[in-house]
């Protein structure tokens, strides 16, 4: 609704215009978030008593990065990384359940930014119709991770029951990570920085388009909008993330079509970024993108 009532000369004018060559400090960026979220992984893996290589968690997220741009939200890259960490051995509850602490750590950083920026964002504008949506998707987040956490304190003849066994372990594997002393601060650093480099890339595309935008201008708005892209209704958040850019920046007082055309330099990264990382999974995996399909291997089985 938002994007039907734009002029789509101005971005196109405006993406015609562009130094595409700032974009490549993006692409580095978005790298350095994989290998955050690899790390991050890791970590969870680890503190659940599983040591898997680094380069095995890398590949593991580019594999996820390059299937999500095909599909809504994460859900079939994060799908497709819990039969690969099956795949390279990982107990098939287990790779599910640390991938789901995983994003929920993500998940809990994009909300904690979000919240930290609200009262400034809130201060732009009287449009209770803006405030009252960013505060569903915040208050919702926040509700189901209490609820995630929650569930550690179940009773145990509650906790046993088929329908809450995997919720609860869940749970407790989130709290394993929260406890551990040497593992915590670590993972609270990687939580906020996907979050950080995404505004960050949002920042270079102004650079690139000759619009420079201040970079904690850009803190309060992209987040809220990368938030939104989170909904599972559309394709890689295409859409999603440009009609709530395009709000933000109009509470900032900057025009709709920088708005667009920032954001659609994002998804191109994106998708430049998912691409990059499914030639690097492809070429450092032995098997190639067809071993993600394969069934894991004889040995693997009896190493566990």
């Amino acid at each position: 609704m938002i994007l039907s009532s734009l002029d789509m000369e101005r971005p196109l004018g405006r993406l015609q215009g562009a130094q595409v060559w700032m974009l490549i400090p993006a692409l580095a960026l978005l790298q350095i978030q994989a290998l955050g979220a690899a790390q991050r992984w890791r970590l969870a893996l680890g503190v659940q008593g599983w040591a898997l290589p680094f380069a095995r968690c890398w590949r593991n997220v580019l594999l996820g990065l390059f299937v999500n741009q095909a599909l809504p939200s994460t859900f079939g890259g994060d799908a497709l990384r819990v039969w690969h960490g099956w795949r390279l051995g990982l107990p098939l509850g287990l790779a599910t359940r640390s991938l789901i602490t995983d994003r929920v750590f993500s998940f809990v950083g994009l909300i904690g930014v979000c919240v930290a920026g609200l009262p400034f964002l809130a201060s732009k504008t009287d449009d209770p119709v803006v405030i009252s949506g960013l505060l569903s998707l915040v208050l919702g987040g926040l509700a189901c991770l209490v609820i995630l956490l929650s569930l550690r304190f179940v009773p145990a003849r509650l906790a046993g029951m088929p329908a809450l066994a995997g919720a609860v372990a869940l749970s407790r594997g989130a709290w394993a990570v929260l406890l551990t002393p040497r593992v915590a601060p670590v993972v609270a650093g990687l939580m906020v920085l996907p979050h950080v480099l995404d505004i960050s890339v949002v920042w270079l595309a102004t650079h690139a388009l000759g619009t420079p935008v201040p970079w904690l201008a850009l803190a309060l708005v992209v987040p809220p909008a990368i938030l939104t892209s989170a909904v599972p209704v559309s394709i890689a958040g295409w859409g999603l993330r440009e009609g709530a850019l395009v709000v933000g920046f109009g509470l900032l007082g900057l025009p709709a079509d920088l708005a667009l055309t920032c954001s659609v330099l994002y998804g191109l990264s994106a998708v430049a970024t998912g691409g990059i990382g499914g030639l690097i999974w492809a070429t450092t995996d032995p098997e190639g993108l067809r071993g993600a399909f394969t069934q894991r291997a004889p040995e693997q089985d009896e190493a566990r």
